[in-house]
């Protein structure tokens, strides 16, 4: 056994590790499992009041994941998750459920700029 390896450590005030929740989502902006996902939602839970919230999308070529359109039969393997911003994210998931380019537009703009 190693130096330290049976020492009672409780009184150390270390803190608990982060609290990480990742949603899936897929073609459709509906919840599911990472195999199906093109866009992610990543909550980290650092405290009880403060709570860390990522969101990424499919990204490559320099495009965003198109699945209604050009993308529709692209080989994902290809694509990343990048990080984009909470109005991004959310024109994206309003794209994948109403299939209505405008959104996709707006989150692609939100992307680049």
């Amino acid at each position: 056994m190693g130096r330290g390896e049976n020492e009672d450590i409780s009184g150390l005030d270390i803190p608990s590790p982060p609290k990480v929740e990742v949603r899936f989502y897929d073609i459709k902006g509906n919840e599911s499992e990472e195999k199906n996902a093109i866009a992610k939602k990543v909550s980290t839970s650092l405290t009880y009041e403060n709570v860390s919230v990522q969101r990424f999308v499919l990204y490559g070529r320099g495009e965003l994941l198109d699945p209604h359109g050009v993308d529709s039969r692209a080989n994902r393997s290809f694509y990343k998750y990048k990080k984009v911003s909470e109005d991004a994210f959310e024109n994206y998931i309003k794209y994948l459920k109403s299939k209505n380019t405008m959104y996709f537009t707006r989150a692609r703009r939100l992307v680049t700029e």
